[in-house]
């Protein structure tokens, strides 16, 4: 069974947004449909410029495997070293082969980088216990990470957090490495009415730990809304009923804000942080829902677009909270869908169902951070009988490497690969369908992996 992260778009399908990943990966389209939304430059592009660059510029890479020893990631290190965040992409969720670069990067990373944390396309509520554990705290790797997704706990993701456990007990590390979601929640399949407020519920547990009056008056507050806060039942709010909880989330945050010198004498700034963040997710996850417009079974509806906007400024906004609690110039890896990471809209494929593509994470964090952000984008060896004509992936094939690491902007000098990666084209998403991009604009550097297998 694949595993996914339980805020990849699974969870948000009632509402439409059906991040499209969710949704290619239930509705498979035609190729004979996928061919159709290609433009004309797009079928009938000549890779060969491309190509021939890039034998010259591929980095080879170990199969992550069996890789013995870091030769082969050395020479990203200079490519990575002056980023105060590196986003890496995967074109599926629970691909064995992508998480398992993930781990052997971040490790490499924080061995050779200054990076201290990894942030996972996850609920940064439900990422709590992940925290705690590699703090050394009670509970299990496997436990933590069944939490934060759909389906079997990813046994990469397991030895993840068993190894930065591991490093964060050596008291030569003085740095200790962090991990974080970046994600609002709102979990459930279509239909599901159990309630959802994970954010929500940290937050006032830290409100009646460390101001008991004012948490209980909060608490009590919320009370009618908890039942009604679930994938089925939150877009079935009247508009008084979400105004009114919309100012309570706003009452909530202005709470925490207002009485941030007290709450913290009374607790930790840690603490106090975590609570406060989760308020604020909570937040991030109300105004979602504002802007879903209403669900149409079997379609994804026109104006979606505007929750995936939401969802992905909100991760956006979250990474930057992230990184500025960084402590001694920590570094973070950033590890989601391509879909996300990239710095353009999402267009191509069930994407093309909105009325306008939308934002992406990527965008709103190269807007930000500019240049101290390296984006990387994955290509897992797609399924000849997927890859579009002219796609990104099919190009990368045609290198004859299994596994390595291409460092687009040295395309520059090339004046016929410039224009060839500069071009709209499409890659593989989610194994069934694609998203069109100018690879240049979207990615700094692409990986490019062995055949990916399913998480099992």
């Amino acid at each position: 069974m694949r595993t996914i992260p339980k805020n990849a778009g699974l969870a948000l399908i009632k509402f439409s947004l059906l991040t499209a990943l969710s949704l290619s990966m239930i509705a498979k389209p035609s190729l004979n449909y996928a061919q159709a939304m290609l433009s004309k430059s797009d079928t009938a592009s000549n890779s060969q410029p491309f190509v021939s660059w890039a034998k010259d510029h591929v980095q080879p890479l170990q199969n992550s495997d069996n890789a013995m020893g870091t030769a082969d990631l050395q020479p990203l290190k200079k490519m990575l070293d002056k980023a105060r965040i590196v986003a890496l992409g995967e074109p599926a969720h629970g691909l064995h082969e992508t998480v398992a670069f993930r781990n052997r990067l971040f490790r490499f990373l924080v061995e050779n980088c200054g990076f201290t944390t990894i942030v996972l396309e996850a609920g940064l509520a439900e990422t709590r216990l992940a925290a705690d554990f590699i703090a050394g705290k009670g509970g299990s790797a496997e436990a933590a990470v069944r939490k934060q997704t759909i389906g079997n706990p990813a046994p990469e993701t397991i030895t993840l957090l068993e190894w930065m456990r591991t490093y964060n007990t050596n008291p030569t590390h003085k740095v200790k490495l962090q991990i974080y979601g970046m994600d609002m929640q709102l979990i459930g399949f279509p239909g599901d009415t159990t309630p959802s407020h994970a954010a929500l519920d940290q937050a006032l547990a830290y409100l009646n730990h460390t101001d008991p009056p004012s948490g209980r008056e909060m608490s009590a507050a919320f009370s009618p809304y908890l039942s009604r806060l679930s994938v089925a039942k939150y877009p079935l709010l009247s508009h008084q009923e979400h105004d009114k909880l919309s100012t309570l989330l706003d009452d909530l945050i202005a709470l925490f804000e207002r009485e941030r010198i007290k709450f913290i004498d009374g607790s930790s700034k840690g603490a106090y942080d975590w609570g406060y963040r989760n308020a604020i997710v909570a937040r991030q996850t109300d105004r979602m829902v504002r802007v879903m417009p209403p669900d149409q079974p079997g379609k994804i509806p026109p104006e979606a677009w505007r929750g995936m906007n939401a969802r992905d400024a909100a991760m956006a906004e979250n990474v930057a909270w992230i990184l500025n609690n960084q402590h001694d110039g920590g570094k973070v890896l950033v590890y989601a869908h391509n879909a996300h990471v990239k710095n353009e809209p999402t267009a191509g494929g069930v994407w093309d169902a909105f009325a306008q593509p939308p934002n992406s994470t990527g965008q709103y964090l190269r807007s930000i951070f500019g240049n101290d952000l390296f984006i990387i984008g994955t290509s897992c060896n797609p399924s000849i009988k997927t890859a579009q004509p002219g796609s990104l992936d099919l190009a990368l094939l045609n290198i004859g490497k299994p596994c390595f690491f291409l460092n687009l902007r040295a395309a520059s000098d090339n004046a016929l690969a410039a224009k060839w990666l500069a071009s709209r084209r499409p890659m593989e998403a989610n194994t069934v369908s694609y998203i069109n991009l100018s690879v240049s604009k979207a990615f700094d550097a692409l990986v490019l992996l062995n055949k990916g297998t399913s998480v099992k």
